[in-house]
């Protein structure tokens, strides 16, 4: 897990680091395999650029993370990379680092506020591609859409690039929407069990599920698995972390979209390093103007990719996931990559 410093802590480390910029990352707090590779990636491309790291981690609470972003405005970093636990909920401390000349970040989930750059992947991108894969599995029957938390404006994106695929082969009657649901907080759990109300009001007639994200595809993927459905439905989530691409080795999930953070964390070190050198958002992300009409904020988006069966190498290639765990219960000689 990352080192997480002591608020009382922060501005001796400011004071030490003056040869080089520093660069303030609030962490939202979980554990997850993804941090914390996002965590040793900035650390590494930060200190390859001269700079030093100061990090917080809000443990999965936004009140917490509001502390957590005025600790580091205190300590009058250079610049702030931040993972929201709730990008609404620190809209206020978020403004108060903008106000105090500090350039902000908003990582993986975007920012929206005047003057703040957000790196990530477009989930408009990841949901056309997201459709693009079940399609290709199941382009008739009855599908599922469990769509995320209804206030996360990310969950709108994901579904307006799904439905941009689907919409023509809904109109012909190939495609037709089994259900849908969102998933209150976002959280796993939810779309489970939304996922099972699903299943008892179509006594069991679904042919494909598009979730929101791998934790969600898990958690169908077990439902289907206790109904005895698994080899009936194909379900697509997004993420790519190493159960998801081993669920895809052992067919029991057919694609994810995998979003690369090894490179989105060093793209946003990089660009913090910009940022603590004078270079402007408008510089590095493309400008988008807020719904408000009052003033702009930037966005710099990665390609995400699908990772079917037939392009595990991907993952394996880049060091996200080694054969040992990719292959876990995967019969010898099932699939290429597991031979």
């Amino acid at each position: 897990m990352w080192k997480v410093l002591p608020v009382i802590a922060l501005g001796l480390f400011c004071q030490a680091a003056m040869a080089g910029p520093v660069i303030g990352v609030s962490w939202p707090g979980d554990t997850t395999h993804q941090w914390k590779l996002d965590a040793e990636a900035i650390r590494d491309a930060v200190s390859a650029g001269s700079g030093a790291v100061i990090e917080t981690d809000a443990r999965l609470s936004a009140a917490k993370q509001i502390l957590d972003v005025m600790s580091l405005i205190d300590a009058k970093v250079d610049a702030l990379i931040v993972a929201a636990v709730d990008p609404r909920a620190l809209e206020p401390s978020i403004r108060a680092a903008v106000a105090a000349g500090i350039p902000v970040i908003g990582y993986d989930r975007p920012i929206g506020l005047e003057g703040v750059l957000s790196i990530g992947f477009n989930q408009a991108d990841v949901g056309r591609l997201q459709s693009l894969a079940l399609y290709a599995a199941r382009p008739r029957g009855g599908w599922v859409l469990l769509k995320g938390d209804f206030d996360d404006p990310q969950t709108a994106r994901l579904y307006a690039g799904q439905i941009g695929v689907l919409k023509d082969s809904i109109s012909a009657g190939l495609i037709r929407i089994a259900g849908e649901a969102y998933t209150p907080g976002g959280l796993s759990l939810n779309a489970r069990r939304a996922f099972g109300n699903i299943l008892d009001a179509t006594r069991n007639d679904v042919d494909a599920v598009l979730t929101p994200d791998d934790a969600s595809a898990g958690e169908a993927i077990s439902v289907l698995e206790e109904r005895g459905l698994i080899d009936k439905v194909a379900v697509v989530g997004q993420g790519g972390d190493p159960e998801t691409l081993n669920r895809i080795a052992r067919g029991v999930q057919t694609a994810t979209i995998w979003e690369d953070h090894e490179a989105l964390a060093r793209k946003a070190a990089e660009a913090a390093l910009q940022l603590a050198d004078g270079r402007l958002p408008m510089e590095l992300g493309v400008a988008r103007r807020l719904g408000d009409g009052q003033g702009t904020t930037y966005e710099l988006n990665l390609q995400p990719f699908t990772i079917t069966v037939d392009a595990l190498g991907l993952a394996l290639s880049t060091g996200w996931i080694d054969a040992e765990r990719l292959c876990h219960q995967v019969p010898a000689g099932h699939i290429a990559d597991c031979p």
